[in-house]
């Protein structure tokens, strides 16, 4: 974000700096394009680009919802909430049989070292991890945190209220 803003701090130090127009609209119309441009490159971007962190360059504090595929009933309907002082609150209901279940883990979760993309959550449930974007939150495998290696959506997309 710091570099967007200064990128363009500079462009319109320098576009108005080489030229004096006699018409101040033509100067500030490519700077509106030029902020509205940026604006928009953040709100599409969904990972951090190279040498960034997820826990520093995105807000990943909120809600993220949606259904998990399931062995042997129709989905796991699930709530993952991450708070900012790095806590969670896990909801999970499995649809179809035996549906109307909720299940519910709280507790803590830590930033993978190798991977800052990748959250742990703790004993409480299961050690998960999740693959975190701006914009989703997807189930990754237990063991490496890699992706999961299926057709099926692991996803669990942001409640932006």
């Amino acid at each position: 974000m710091n570099k967007v803003l200064f990128i363009f701090v500079f462009s319109s130090f320098t576009l108005t700096a080489c030229s004096k127009p006699e018409n101040n609209t033509a100067v500030q119309a490519p700077v509106q394009q030029t902020a509205q441009t940026a604006s928009e490159s953040t709100k599409i971007r969904s990972t951090p680009a190279a040498g960034e962190h997820a826990e520093t360059s995105l807000y990943w504090a909120g809600e993220y919802k949606g259904v998990l595929p399931c062995a042997d009933c129709e989905g796991i309907k699930m709530e993952l909430e991450l708070k900012s002082d790095k806590t969670y609150e896990l909801k999970e209901e499995y649809l179809g049989k035996g549906s109307g279940k909720e299940f519910k883990s709280e507790g803590a979760f830590s930033f993978d070292a190798s991977n800052s993309s990748i959250i742990t959550l703790d004993k409480a449930a299961e050690n998960r991890k999740f693959f975190i974007s701006e914009n989703f939150a997807e189930a990754r495998d237990l063991q490496t945190g890699k992706a999961i290696d299926s057709q099926l959506n692991y996803k669990l997309m942001k409640d932006t209220h």
